[in-house]
């Protein structure tokens, strides 16, 4: 196991010989108990990996001590590893906002990765010169600020996954339930708007504007016709009823056909050259071009 050094000890010459005293006696205490443990885990392994060989070799046994059986070495550690947190001293652990920014600067760096909260506590407290007796402290902070953090959307908890992070779930689609497929919705099909022929409403019944279908296509007809003539409403009105229209049905036509010509020449469909009077012009018409 490895063991950062502690902190370095006093070195103003006004700290008295007390202070050294008591700095030395706390850091012989911190190597005694680290060692403790780092014994008791030891043994908790070669229980492990000696229970584990009984399976693969039974003719070959290494039988651990009674006191370090599988039953009773995760209390030891707890125990020992209790004793240790309180003899040590307390850290002043850096602000929150410094804390934040490193752990995602560290799930930044390992994005599409799920990183467990014991590996982040290690990396943040190497990057800030934390202590390593003070991890007790470091990692309930840490599993607050990433709780805190992912209230805002900095990370993600991995589901079924206690203690475990990532900077997006979206790099996992196996986890990730908006990323399941969804069945296929039928797409609709999107609606055709068809002009309505100005016959059925305002003018008469006229051959032409029933084949160009619309009145702007009708006078464009007829003005591109009769190129380089310009013509006034009625000239078109004649042109698009030959048989000729008498009372309503003149009054309603010529006044669907001016409105026509008067919004097609400010839409750029054709020119107007004087008022009332309208021609073809070719550099304007987009179905020419």
């Amino acid at each position: 196991m490895w063991l950062e050094p502690p902190a370095k000890p006093p070195q103003e010459t006004e700290q008295t010989l007390t202070q050294l005293a008591s700095y030395y006696r706390q850091l012989i205490a911190y190597h005694q108990q680290s060692a403790a443990l780092a014994s008791s885990k030891l043994a908790q392994v070669e229980a492990l990996l000696t229970t584990h060989n009984s399976y693969l070799s039974p003719s070959w046994q290494y039988p651990a001590p009674l006191s370090l059986q599988l039953g009773n070495a995760p209390e030891l550690i707890a125990e020992l590893e209790e004793s240790v947190d309180k003899s040590l001293p307390e850290v002043k652990l850096p602000p929150k906002e410094t804390l934040t920014k490193t752990l995602q600067q560290l799930l930044k760096r390992n994005k599409g990765k799920m990183l467990r909260l014991d590996y982040l506590s290690l990396e943040v407290a190497e990057k800030l010169s934390i202590p390593p007796y003070a991890q007790p402290q470091l990692k309930p902070k840490l599993r607050e600020l990433l709780q805190q953090g992912e209230g805002f959307n900095l990370w993600y908890a991995v589901p079924d996954s206690p203690d475990c992070w990532t900077l997006n779930l979206a790099d996992f689609p196996d986890l990730n339930p908006q990323s399941v497929p969804k069945k296929p919705k039928k797409r609709k099909k999107p609606p055709t708007y068809t002009k309505k022929p100005y016959n059925l409403s305002r003018l008469p019944d006229c051959p032409k504007l029933d084949h160009y279908g619309t009145l702007t296509a009708t006078i464009r007809a007829c003005l591109k016709e009769n190129y380089p003539t310009d013509m006034d409403a009625h000239e078109v009105m004649a042109w698009m009823f030959p048989q000729g229209l008498e009372g309503k049905d003149k009054a309603k036509a010529y006044q669907a056909v001016s409105d026509g010509l008067n919004k097609g020449c400010s839409r750029k469909h054709w020119t107007r050259v004087e008022v009332g009077r309208y021609v073809w012009n070719k550099e304007l018409d987009y179905d020419s071009n």
